[in-house]
């Protein structure tokens, strides 16, 4: 079973996105904040990374390209209810995968999720 990082601060929506990666077939690895989501990356290894921007430790942008230096070929979804980071995220490559403003629907998150395997299989 491939594996997700899911990341947030927030519980309750960390349980959330637990749940619906689990149901899409991943075995989730979760994260309260962007140094244990460094860690738990650098130790599993996931086929796909989902997280938050907004949170302590490290937050989801430095995680982000943190992934990508280490591995540029990670998919990383990021999520964010701060609209104002969605133009820091069009300045430069690499750029995202998917992002998703806050609140968004599960469908939305299968879509991008979906997706992310499509190109992935081709």
């Amino acid at each position: 079973m491939h594996k997700c990082l899911v990341v947030d601060d927030d519980q309750n929506m960390l349980e959330v996105l637990a749940q619906c990666v689990q149901d899409l077939g991943y075995e989730p690895i979760k994260a309260e904040d962007g140094d244990q989501a460094w860690s738990a990356f650098l130790q599993h290894r996931p086929a796909i990374v989902i997280s938050d921007i907004h949170m302590p430790n490290r937050n989801g942008l430095l995680l982000f390209k943190d992934i990508k230096e280490s591995d540029p070929t990670t998919p990383v979804i990021l999520i964010t209810g701060w609209v104002h980071y969605k133009a820091a995220l069009n300045m430069a490559p690499p750029r995202p995968e998917a992002f998703l403003e806050k609140p968004f629907s599960l469908d939305q998150l299968r879509q991008a999720i979906e997706g992310i395997r499509l190109k992935q299989s081709a």
